[in-house]
């Protein structure tokens, strides 16, 4: 027994010195668990909120509550201005600035409450809804979220609609038995008194009053069809297969930062081959040998991405073709902060197993922070500030634009500049460092 004690301690103390082991088997969890701790709402129960415009066009008292209901949703944040382009000013949305800001993917969905929302002899609250179903998450939560508001706020208003509903559908002489049937069942199986009943499903009252009504159990079981709400998809119909084409772009992203990234570190390998010593006594610099392998890396990640959307084209009917050469120009500059990603990494590793050990910590980091798992709008504020500072999230939006949108290149100007700068800065430095013997 003394002796596998001594050999347990033997083992341990190797795992306390291999850094890489103890950087996978503690530190990735734990990260990850914060990340999906803040996604379904942590301690706190905090979470990001669904950005969604709201216009709202009509005069009536139910909509103004209704607006001032969602301004307090826990899920849903309302957008009800935006600046014009080019100026300093900020004015309302209209519904048709709200089209054109859903259509263009500056924001995912929008809310409009018409004129007609609601009058004294409306059957329905009319409700328009235009989405992008880039994200389908999203979509949903914010429609759920307004019809949660509407029924927990609003359900003595739904027996009156109920009411103009069924004289609308079966005439007025015939609506009103059935009112009265209604009431009387009603009254017998829930000990409600009848009038009360005919009160409270009374059509011919204004829709000004309706929040004056009383609200009893009976209420809720007359919300059915008594809001319209008209959902119009804007982008992504004419996809076949929405689901691979809004997903593809993130999970590849993060199977090319894993490949390159191996490659990158293939430096280490070579160097314990002896290959690289001979490499350093030929006539060629330090320098090139870093080129070499960038550029070798950089035409693997392109090959492989491409193999990657061929695959999805051919088995999920994922549209590569349609705006081919943008989404080549995004494959290509993804591909270049991917390996100049590998690059920086080996130029701080001191071992091919540090190297593989930091690099897939700040991969898996990555991908789940900034977007390829997860839509960020599900994070608190400050994580979204932090999907920003990742190249993932940069390649993943561009990504979607060109595949879900078809959106043109000036689309993704800012995205591209972004990734161009990640390369060419991070480049630099491992350039530098290797030049200066730092690596190798």
């Amino acid at each position: 027994m003394r002796n596998i004690i001594e050999l347990i301690k033997k083992d341990l103390m190797r795992f306390v010195k291999d850094k890489t082991a103890m950087l996978l088997t503690f530190l990735v969890p734990a990260v990850l668990i914060i990340i999906f701790g803040n996604i379904f709402g942590g301690s706190s129960g905090e979470r990001g909120k669904a950005e969604v415009i709201f216009v709202n066009n009509s005069d009536s008292e139910i909509a103004k509550l209704i607006e001032d209901k969602l301004d307090s949703s826990s899920s849903i944040k309302l957008i009800k201005k935006y600046r014009v382009e080019g100026t300093d000013s900020i004015v309302d949305f209209t519904e048709e600035k709200a089209i054109e800001f859903v259509k263009t993917g500056k924001i995912s969905a929008a809310v409009v409450l018409p004129e007609d929302f609601l009058s004294d002899t409306s059957v329905a609250m009319n409700i328009k809804f235009y989405y992008d179903p880039r994200n389908e998450i999203e979509s949903s939560i914010i429609q759920a979220g307004i019809q949660k508001t509407i029924f927990s706020e609003l359900p003595q208003i739904f027996p009156s609609l109920l009411s103009r509903q069924a004289n609308d559908y079966l005439g007025k002489e015939k609506g009103d038995k059935f009112r009265t049937d209604m009431a009387g069942v009603v009254s017998n199986y829930f000990d409600i008194p009848k009038d009360s009943v005919l009160s409270a499903t009374n059509p011919d009252v204004k829709s000004s009053n309706l929040l004056e009504g009383s609200s009893d159990s009976s209420s809720e079981s007359f919300i059915d069809n008594l809001i319209k709400f008209d959902s119009v998809q804007l982008v992504g119909k004419e996809h076949k297969n929405p689901q691979v084409t809004r997903i593809v772009g993130g999970w590849a992203i993060m199977f090319l930062l894993f490949t390159l990234s191996a490659i990158a570190t293939s430096l280490f390998e070579e160097k314990q081959e002896g290959t690289l010593k001979r490499l350093l006594c030929m006539p060629v610099t330090r320098t090139q040998i870093l080129l070499s392998k960038y550029f070798f890396s950089l035409l693997m990640g392109i090959v492989q991405l491409m193999v990657l959307f061929i695959f999805s084209w051919a088995i999920f009917d994922v549209d590569i073709f349609s705006n081919f050469f943008n989404l080549m120009i995004v494959i290509i500059i993804s591909a270049s902060a991917a390996v100049s990603f590998g690059m920086i990494i080996t130029s701080h590793a001191t071992s091919l197993s540090q190297a593989n050990g930091i690099a897939t910590l700040l991969i898996l980091v990555m991908s789940a922070v900034g977007g390829s798992w997860f839509p960020i709008f599900l994070f608190p504020d400050w994580l979204q500030v932090v999907a920003k500072f990742t190249l993932t999230y940069w390649s993943v939006e561009a990504f979607q634009q060109i595949l879900w949108r078809q959106a043109e290149l000036s689309a993704v100007t800012f995205n591209l500049f972004i990734l161009i700068l990640i390369s060419i800065v991070f480049n630099f430095y491992a350039i530098a460092r290797f030049n200066r013997g730092k690596i190798f």
